[in-house]
């Protein structure tokens, strides 16, 4: 219940403040800004305007690995001011935020008496942002988040090139498996709050959905993050096993720790284990959602896409959302698009 009415305010926030104001001719387009919680600096890396940061939380300075956005953004934001230590629902440093005198900081996590806070305390302008509830991306948020960043920014087009672009793959991807049926698979490794093993999934994930995929995961639950129990899984016995990125080498440990746990799936022992990317890092990485559901629908209906080029298809999207193709660089720290050899730990690219 209140991660729903933690949504439902947020919702309310960003349509109260998709006001006309924001795109009036009249206003001014914010030069200076700052981006606060998990999701909000790739909100503007994808709009193109991450120059315009003024501070950056120490969250965004960690080791490049599983955001593929921050593989993408302009040299020299690591030298920016720290306007602290960053995470889920946590206040920046209020005097650090007014000694930088920003136009705009654009938030997304923070709770209303937060956003308050931030208005109140510091008079400071706020843009409360959403992807939907943590970890689990509702497409219809994301949108409206996008375009109303734009309106402060002034890259409306920007928001509608990329809200026609995902709007495009999801109409091809629908009608390409129109009359496929639902194949059963499941996606083990997920992360949320840290990375983790093959018991960790989530049920409604949109990348499967997209995928024409019969989701193991849910037969357990509603929508959401949660752990699955070994033995559940050994029931299921997925013909197909889908390892997220993120929690890759968590999954490699437990394999070398237990591997008779592994060999009792089938998928294993057929080898139809594939990895995808990460799925979440500080939020989600919509880039990355939409390229896995091309991966996993090319494997579980090759029928129907055997024309696909998946890394191709990969080099598309990272270029329509970060300005360039990041998979290469994401190749160098072992992550990427393919089957994967539990054994070796490495990975053979998906064509």
């Amino acid at each position: 219940m209140t991660a729903c009415t933690r949504r439902h305010v947020l919702g309310l926030l960003v349509a109260g403040l998709a006001a006309p104001v924001w795109r009036s001719s009249s206003a001014a387009s914010a030069e200076r800004v700052l981006a606060v919680g998990p999701g909000a600096l790739r909100l503007l890396a994808y709009l193109g305007a991450a120059e315009r940061l003024v501070g950056l939380e120490d969250m965004e300075r960690r080791p490049l690995s599983t955001s593929s956005y921050r593989y993408a953004l302009p040299p020299g934001l690591a030298d920016l001011p720290s306007i602290g230590p960053g995470g889920p629902g946590r206040l920046p440093d209020l005097e650090q935020l007014l000694a930088l005198r920003p136009d705009l900081v654009v938030t997304v996590t923070l709770d209303g008496q937060q956003i308050q806070a931030l208005r109140e305390r510091a008079g400071l302008r706020v843009l409360p942002l959403s992807y939907g509830d943590t970890g689990l991306l509702r497409i219809d948020d994301l949108l409206t988040s996008l375009r109303t960043l734009a309106a402060a920014l002034g890259r409306e087009a920007r928001a509608e090139q990329l809200a026609g672009f995902l709007t495009a793959n999801l109409t091809e991807l629908r009608e390409r498996l129109a009359d496929a049926a639902p194949a059963a698979a499941y996606l083990g490794g997920i992360s949320l709050q840290g990375a983790h093993g093959l018991t960790s999934t989530q049920s409604g994930h949109l990348p499967l959905v997209w995928a024409g995929a019969d989701n193991l995961a849910d037969r357990a639950g509603p929508a959401g993050h949660f752990f699955i129990d070994r033995e559940q899984l050994l029931l299921w016995d997925p013909p197909t096993l889908f390892i997220d990125g993120g929690g890759l080498a968590n999954v490699l440990t437990e394999y070398a720790g237990n591997p008779g746990f592994y060999q009792r799936l089938q998928a294993v022992r057929e080898g139809r284990v594939y990895l995808t990317l990460p799925f979440n890092a500080y939020n989600t990485n919509v880039e990355n959602a939409l390229a896995n559901a091309w991966m996993m629908a090319r494997v579980l209906h090759p029928a129907a896409l055997a024309d696909l080029d998946v890394q191709a298809r990969a080099g598309a999207i990272m270029r329509t959302f970060l300005g360039t193709d990041v998979m290469p660089a994401l190749a160098r720290n072992g992550l990427g698009l393919g089957r994967l050899d539990l054994e070796t730990g490495q990975w053979t690219p998906l064509s």
